[in-house]
Parts: structure tokens; C-alpha cells; sequence
């Protein structure tokens, strides 16, 4: 027995020397103590055992998470039961989790490295992803993004091949009771495919729609071509840098595909202050990436919010009231749901106020040098 696991601690160590990531090598320990046989570790992703294998190219599964244990460990029982017809491997960005996230990730067979929070930026994390990834193929997945079935890596990875687009994205379902602003997120997920290229674009930002809403993306669960994010990294917004990110591949003649036919589970969390900061760094990038689109397309594509912004939170207080009148006659244990829905819809729309009057701040952070971009990502 112990013979066995030397000979299955050897084949790993070779891998991971071919691929000359020795540190590594600090995380089996973590699974192949003393005595261990391969069905006391048959639960973690089995990825490394075939990564030299030549008739199939590798394919990355990029994660960032920060504090997400519990959706973490949900996450990679989603991906444990994936059948795809050549191996993959998991690489975790880490922003530095104060619960076990980075434990957990660890314990089940990915590539943990840590970006501090000082440092940490949404496109700065996928970047530094991308770099540290092996597969020309990466899978952008958030830890609250649970694929459905077990052929959803598949599907992802058969649309990024058979529609040689540069990226694609995948309709994004709510997992369970979900507040009305995740509802209505969720909309904007079709059920059917489409793709975006340079004609259509031009074409439905010339038609006066707005040129955020036409490059609709999310790299909560999305496949990129390693190279297209080498040539356009994502920008450094604090928020929607995977739209900007489709305008730039678009506009220098590549495609992106939306597949309605492959979905992930949603969920985020509904407390005041993260629908404010939502609120807040949506219409900062809504600006910033109208600007963008601006001098890409040749045609002013500035507007403002900030009436009807203000109109909405005026009329939050009416809401609140109304509401509440409703849960008193209706059922006053529903008084305590009124109440919190008031509250959310508050925070989104005085975070989208607060947007729209210093969104001019940022406007530095829509460079994308990768060399400006990239994080030293240490491993965990």
C-alpha cells in the first residue's frame, strides 16, 4: 500500500516538475499523507493526472473568491461531476479569505494563489488568472456561480471552439428566493444564442441603443480565449470590466457568443451595503465604458442619469410607505420583508446617485497595460 502511494506521489511530482511549478508541490502533503489509497481522496477533482496528455489541448477553470467557503465547496461539487473529453485543471484567486476558502480549494486538488485586497480588482484578478492559467481555453466562473448539469463544461468549451468566438457567456438562472434586484438581473439572460460582432455593434449602437447594454457579458460564468485576454486585458473598472473587455475584442473584429442553452445557478448577497456598492460602481462604469465606446465608434454616446436617479430615490419613501400599508393589512409578519425590500431599493439607487456625481474620478482606471494590471499572485 505504501508503495502504491509513493508510485501516485511520483507521477505528481513529475507533472507538476515538467510544468516547473514546484511550489505546488507544498499542497500534496495536504492529500497524499502516509497510508492514503485513492479512494480516500476520490473526491477531489481529478485534473492532474492526464495533463500530458498530447491529443487534447488542457482547459483552465479560473475561480475568484473572498469568503465564500460554503458556495466555494458547492462550487466544486458542480465541477467534480463535469464530463468533458480532455482534462482540465482549477486555479484559484484568493483574496485573502479570513474563513477556509483557500484551505478548502486546496483540499480539493486546485491552484491556490493569493492576491491581497489592497491590491485586488475584479479585472486585475482575471488577468493575473489568465497568466498564471495552462489551458488556452479558460473558464471564468465567480464561487457564487453553480453550473447546472454535468455537461455544462462541455457545452462551454464545444461554443468557444465550434463558433470561434473570442469569448462566450452562459444564461444565468436565481437559485431559489432571490430579492426583486437579482430578479431582474436575471432577466437580461435570454434563452436563446446569439453572437456580437463588429457589424452588429456599430449597427445597434448607431440605432441609438446604448452601447453598455449592447455589450452585454459576465464573467461570473464565462470561456475566453487565453489570447484574446493576452492582447485585451480586462480593464480596471470597479465594475462591468467584462463589458469593456467585449467592446475592445469586438471593435479589433473578434466575436463573443452568448449560450442560452448552458446555465449556471445565481446568487449574491442582498445586504444594503453590497447593493450600494453595486449601484454605485454600475454607473461609474457605465460612463466610463460610454466614453470608451465613444472614441472606438466615433459617436457621442454620453448621457445622463442623475434626474431620473434622484426622481427614484424621491419616490422611495412613497414606496416605503406603501409597503408598508400593504403588510399591515395584509400579514403584518410580512412588515419585516417590506421593510427590507424599501431598504435595498434605497441603497442601489443612492449608490447609483453617488455614481453618477464622481464617476469623473475614474477615469484613469480604464487603462488596460497588463503590465500595470497584473498582480503578484503568490501561491497560497
Amino acid at each position: 500500500m505504501q508503495a502504491h502511494t509513493r508510485d501516485f506521489e511520483s507521477i505528481l511530482r513529475r507533472v507538476y516538475h515538467e510544468e516547473k511549478l514546484a511550489y505546488d508541490l507544498l499542497s500534496i502533503p495536504d492529500f497524499l499523507a502516509e497510508g492514503a489509497t485513492p479512494k480516500k481522496i476520490e473526491r477531489r477533482i481529478d485534473t492532474c493526472m492526464n495533463l500530458g496528455d498530447p491529443t487534447h489541448p488542457l482547459v483552465s477553470v479560473l475561480i475568484r473568491v473572498r469568503n465564500e467557503e460554503h458556495a466555494l465547496r458547492r462550487l466544486f461539487e458542480c465541477l467534480r461531476i463535469q464530463k468533458l473529453d480532455r482534462p482540465f485543471e482549477v486555479v484559484v484567486i484568493d483574496n485573502e479569505s479570513a474563513d477556509e476558502s483557500a484551505q478548502l480549494a486546496k483540499t480539493m486538488g486546485a491552484r491556490v494563489f493569493t492576491v491581497s485586497r489592497s491590491l485586488f480588482g475584479y479585472g486585475r484578478a482575471i488577468n493575473a488568472g489568465v497568466k498564471l492559467c495552462r489551458g488556452d481555453l479558460i473558464v471564468l466562473l465567480s464561487a457564487h456561480s453553480w453550473p447546472q448539469g454535468d455537461d455544462w463544461l462541455s457545452r462551454m468549451v464545444k461554443c468557444a471552439e465550434e463558433c470561434a468566438v473570442a469569448a462566450a457567456y452562459c444564461r444565468q438562472v436565481d437559485d431559489g428566493r432571490v430579492c426583486q434586484q437579482e430578479r431582474t438581473r436575471s432577466k437580461i439572460f435570454a434563452e436563446n444564442n446569439y453572437a456580437l460582432d463588429k457589424e452588429r455593434l456599430l449597427q445597434r449602437c448607431k440605432s441609438g441603443e446604448d452601447v453598455y447594454e449592447v455589450c452585454c457579458f459576465s464573467n461570473s460564468a464565462a470561456i475566453v480565449r487565453r489570447e484574446a485576454v493576452l492582447r485585451f486585458p480586462f480593464r480596471d473598472l470597479p465594475f462591468a470590466e467584462d463589458r469593456a473587455f467585449v467592446l475592445d475584442c469586438v471593435m479589433a473584429g473578434y466575436s463573443i457568443a452568448y449560450l442560452g442553452t448552458a446555465s449556471v445557478a445565481y446568487r449574491q448577497a442582498a445586504t444594503f451595503k453590497n447593493l450600494y456598492r453595486i449601484g454605485r460602481a454600475c454607473q461609474i462604469s457605465k460612463h466610463l465604458i460610454r466614453e470608451l465606446g465613444s472614441k472606438a465608434i466615433g459617436t457621442d454616446m454620453g448621457k445622463s442619469e442623475l434626474a431620473r436617479k434622484a426622481v427614484r430615490l424621491l419616490c422611495s419613501p412613497l414606496e416605503i410607505i406603501a409597503r408598508t400599508i400593504e403588510a399591515l393589512l395584509r400579514d403584518r409578519s410580512q412588515l419585516g420583508r417590506a421593510a427590507r425590500y424599501a431598504a435595498i431599493s434605497c441603497a442601489m439607487s443612492f449608490g447609483c446617485i453617488v455614481g453618477e456625481l464622481t464617476w469623473h474620478r475614474y477615469r484613469k482606471t480604464t487603462g488596460c497595460d497588463s503590465a500595470v494590471l497584473l498582480v503578484e499572485a503568490l501561491p497560497s
